[in-house]
């Protein structure tokens, strides 16, 4: 009996290299990130309040750099649906129906602020547990496009409910 030759096959690892790398610089080219997918400040708010409640608090001198951080915070609460969609947005003590009349609110905000009427520094928005994700980044674009950028988040618990 003759022994059969065995073939070694051969395997060309270059063309298979080119086409990876081919294809990953077509999708690093090609990406474009949404909206949502940017980076936005969150800075915790302080463990303890800033102001004594007790003392009367004077809004005279609106310029005075010692006003403390619990009257530069905006608090906002959004509470969910039962499915985790928005049901109510309250901004301060005010009920907003929808995203789009919190948007409407915010532009009046940011207007005062930047007549310095107003003293908000930062934001800080108390979250429904039970609400989406999309819903809340839908929250986040609006105060960003008003360019309250300084966002806290906090969950909301049975008693905020």
């Amino acid at each position: 009996m003759k022994k059969s030759k065995e073939t070694e096959v051969e395997m060309q690892i270059t063309p298979m290299l080119d086409m990876a790398f081919q294809l990953l610089t077509f999708f690093i080219m090609t990406y474009h990130p949404a909206p949502s997918e940017v980076q936005f400040g969150m800075n915790l708010l302080p463990a303890q309040p800033s102001i004594n409640m007790n003392e009367p608090i004077s809004t005279a001198d609106t310029s005075n750099s010692d006003v403390p951080v619990g009257l530069k915070t905006l608090p906002t609460t959004i509470h969910a649906a039962g499915g985790g969609d928005i049901a109510r947005i309250t901004l301060e003590a005010n009920e907003i129906p929808d995203v789009e009349a919190l948007d409407q609110e915010l532009k009046k905000i940011a207007a005062d602020i930047e007549k310095k009427e107003l003293l908000y520094e930062q934001v800080l928005i108390t979250v429904d547990p039970q609400l989406k994700y999309s819903e809340l980044i839908k929250v986040i674009d609006v105060f960003t496009r008003n360019k309250l950028t300084k966002l806290s988040f906090a969950e909301l618990t049975d008693a905020g409910a």
